[in-house]
């Protein structure tokens, strides 16, 4: 009997329909944003010395990340192979978001930076026992030409959750040197995990609603043998999206310290909060128009853009002087991103098959995974370096974040997938699967 829920026809895959499946990436990706960018950052402050804050939040973020690695692979290939009456995936949705939210008092009640570190690891783990299979939505129950949108829907919706949960946190948080008798870092945690809660909710129901039973799947894709799946352009891909993704979180993680130190503003949570918006907004613009681009000029084209415009972009920040320098050129970065994130996920889908979806995307995240790591490991880097001169190891981020842009589009240049192909043209202009598309 298949594990394989059958695809449905495209007609039925509405731009709604797609934006439900995805409502969890909304929930995920603004609660880890938010809790990276504003929350993490100013819980650490009150636990840490001054001179060791990029130390200790580098220490908590890469603990995380180290259970995340080794979290969604495991649970992604346990959820290809799961057999339940909610099916493959809902299962371990349902499971971790409820966990998270249970834990959220204790990231707020943590009197030290080790019951911190302990409960932000065990927040990890349970988050990407959902996160791990969730991102194998798309690859699971969308049709092959509609992988370009649903992609596009998905970083949207990425987008949109950190600029609405981010803008949130920081505004909230920003309240408390105000007088008066509410503990805001209470009720920015909780908002947080009210909004994952009802992001998976809408998710979890559409998959259970749209997800046909085991033995109505006639005609299951074949799974692409070990040494196909695995080979040098699907390496390949892994080391363009772990150099890309290392730079894409390089500013969120430390981009609160760089306006605080650097720009030396007076409300630093809420430029960052503005900052945010400014490249969530643009994110959101380009992730929404990236989809009909890359159905004309395939994605990988569209992947190589945003990464060169990211890493002019981010260079530009070197020259800025104001938070409304920083601000302005933090939407041109974010349009990039939109553009680069939205085309890399396709590609991720299209170097995967539906049989293993999740363990092949729970490999790909390994790449995000790693990247994100790899940004929260240059706090000692920064430190250093501004010991040796004021502001030095901020400059030197910002270098090395476009340097790693670069890097990542030159990575990606062999890889063959993600051109454009007579036959995505063919079904972008109709709108059905043309005979004997493949994906």
């Amino acid at each position: 009997m298949s594990l394989v829920p059958a695809v449905p026809a495209a007609g039925r895959w509405s731009a709604f329909a797609l934006i439900r499946l995805n409502a969890f990436s909304f929930g995920v990706s603004g609660f880890l944003l938010a809790m990276d960018t504003v929350v993490l950052p100013v819980l650490v402050l009150a636990v840490a010395p001054d001179n060791l804050k990029n130390t200790y939040l580098a220490m908590l973020g890469i603990s995380g990340l180290l259970v995340a690695a080794i979290t969604q692979p495991l649970v992604g290939r346990l959820s290809d192979r799961t057999r339940s009456p909610l099916g493959r995936r809902a299962p371990y949705l349902i499971w971790g978001i409820c966990w998270v939210c249970a834990c959220l008092a204790g990231v707020r009640m943590a009197p030290d930076f080790w019951t911190l570190f302990g409960v932000w690891v065990f927040v990890q783990v349970n988050l990407n026992i959902a996160n791990g299979p969730g991102q194998a939505l798309i690859r699971d129950l969308v049709p092959p030409e509609r992988i370009n949108a649903a992609s596009s829907i998905k970083i949207l919706l990425d987008a949109a959750g950190g600029v609405t949960l981010i803008f949130i946190a920081g505004t909230l948080i920003g309240l408390e040197a105000a007088p008066g008798v509410v503990d805001w870092r209470w009720l920015t945690l909780a908002l947080l995990g009210v909004g994952l809660l009802a992001a998976g909710s809408v998710t979890c129901q559409t998959v259970l609603s749209r997800q046909a039973p085991p033995a109505a799947s006639a005609a299951e894709e074949p799974p692409l043998p070990a040494r196909q799946r695995l080979n040098l352009e699907f390496s390949l891909f892994l080391l363009s999206r772990l150099l890309l993704m290392a730079a894409v979180f390089i500013f969120p993680t430390y981009g609160l310290y760089f306006v605080m130190d650097v720009v030396d503003v007076e409300q630093p949570a809420q430029v960052v909060a503005w900052m945010i918006l400014a490249i969530g907004g643009a994110l959101v613009l380009t992730a929404f128009l990236s989809g009909r681009v890359f159905d004309r000029l395939g994605r990988k084209p569209v992947a190589l853009a945003g990464a060169v415009g990211a890493a002019l972009s981010t260079a530009a920040l070197l020259a800025a002087g104001s938070a409304l320098a920083v601000v302005i050129t933090a939407s041109v970065i974010g349009a990039a991103v939109g553009m680069l994130l939205s085309a890399n996920w396709a590609m991720a889908n299209e170097l995967s098959d539906r049989q293993n979806a999740g363990l092949l995307m729970g490999i790909v995240n390994l790449a995000t995974i790693g990247g994100a790591a790899a940004a929260r490991m240059l706090g000692p880097f920064i430190d250093g370096l501004n010991r040796v001169s004021e502001d030095l190891g901020y400059y030197g981020l910002i270098t090395l974040c476009a340097g790693l842009f670069l890097l990542g589009a030159l990575a990606l240049l062999p890889v063959k997938a993600g051109q454009r192909r007579p036959a995505e043209s063919g079904a972008a202009a109709s709108g059905g699967e043309p005979p004997g598309a493949q994906d």
